[in-house]
């Protein structure tokens, strides 16, 4: 199977699964520093169960590189398959759980091996660049690494190369997820780069509601939204909005239509 013409070059397999390895050893280190872990890190999970959902869906992707497949085979249910998995993670002390994302160091070094990249079935058995899928293990731990410290009150600091390769590893996915009310009738161009990094750049194409992710623009533009790393990445996952990374510089916006920088998120259905 090849990329389809036009689409974002690929992520360097190596180079992504090294900055993997890195991001599970830190918020495997992070997790077993927080003796109390019944603080909410998101709506729906304490820390620990933050911590739990980690290894559920690195290891879920770790499969998908090793060409195991995925456990998710509905991807408008991912709340079900997150729950699922949650619930295999009994042991949720701080040490129990750094051990078990400890463990996964090893598991994803031996699903890559020596073998290049290449697809394997990913979600739903649709193929999937093993790269993408170690680059999705590196924004699980980052992002999931940001709420528990948020919510420890501890330092999390998200490197801008990091940031890049996860911007990257999201567009694939992002046609399946396109909000089916909020796109309907949506014709707009969105230029979308990681400033500092040209290799993390997209053009959003929809068109009556559809999406098309292209690598450079084949076309005019009506939305060029440009972020510094870790605030594109925080953006893009609504850990924060649009509003605070403007008044302080880190994202800016500017084309014929720069106002459709605060619909694009809307515009996606999150899993």
């Amino acid at each position: 199977m090849t990329a389809p013409e036009h689409s974002p070059p690929p992520i360097d397999l190596p180079t992504v699964a090294a900055a993997a390895d890195r991001a599970l050893n830190r918020v495997a280190e992070l997790v077993r520093g927080i003796p109390e872990q019944s603080d909410q890190a998101l709506p729906e999970w304490t820390i620990a169960q933050t911590a739990a959902h980690l290894t559920g869906v690195v290891g879920a992707y770790i499969d998908i590189a090793a060409g195991q497949g995925s456990p998710y085979t509905d991807i408008r249910n991912v709340a079900a398959t997150n729950t699922e998995l949650l619930a295999r993670v009994t042991d949720r002390t701080p040490f129990l759980l750094a051990e078990q994302i400890q463990a996964l160091r090893p598991a994803l070094a031996a699903a890559i091996g020596d073998e290049p990249d290449g697809y394997r079935p990913g979600h739903e058995g649709v193929p999937l660049l093993r790269s993408t899928a170690v680059a999705r293990i590196l924004g699980e731990a980052v992002v999931h690494g940001w709420d528990i410290a948020t919510a420890a009150q501890r330092m999390w600091w998200i490197e801008p190369s990091d940031a890049a390769l996860i911007f990257r590893s999201f567009l694939p996915f992002l046609p399946r997820f396109v909000h089916p009310e909020n796109a309907h009738g949506v014709n707009a161009r969105f230029d979308v780069r990681v400033r500092k990094f040209p290799e993390a750049r997209a053009v959003f194409a929809f068109r009556d509601g559809h999406l098309t992710v292209e690598a450079e623009p084949q076309g005019r533009v009506d939305c060029t939204i440009v972020g510094a790393p870790a605030s594109m990445i925080l953006v893009i996952h609504r850990r924060i909005g649009l509003w605070n990374p403007i008044s302080r510089g880190q994202m800016v916006a500017w084309g014929t239509k720069p106002w459709l920088a605060f619909r694009l998120v809307s515009l996606f259905d999150p899993p």
